[in-house]
C-alpha cells in the first residue's frame, strides 16, 4: 500500500456551502448477542449531517474532516 507523506489537514477558515442534509439512522447494538441496544439513532433521535458538526469539539471535527480526506484521496487517486 502506498505511503501518505507530506500530509497535513489544517483549519484556515469557515465557508458557507449549500449542500445536502443526511439523515443517519440506525442502532447500535451488543455485537454478541446482537440484542442489547446501546445507541438508538432512529425516530426523533436521527443525527443530521452536517448539522452535526456543530455538536462536535473542533478535535473531533479536525480528526472527522482527516477521515473524509483520506477517503477523498483514495477516490481521487486511486489509493
Amino acid at each position: 500500500m502506498p505511503d501518505l507523506i507530506e500530509f497535513s489537514v489544517v483549519r484556515s477558515g469557515t465557508a458557507s456551502l449549500t449542500v445536502p442534509v443526511w439523515t443517519i439512522a440506525g442502532k447500535i447494538v451488543d455485537s454478541k448477542t446482537q440484542q442489547t441496544v446501546i445507541a438508538d439513532f432512529t425516530g426523533a433521535n436521527t443525527v443530521k449531517f452536517p448539522q452535526v458538526l456543530g455538536q462536535l469539539t473542533n478535535a473531533q471535527q479536525d480528526r472527522l474532516v482527516e477521515m473524509i480526506v483520506r477517503q477523498i484521496l483514495e477516490f481521487k487517486f486511486g489509493v
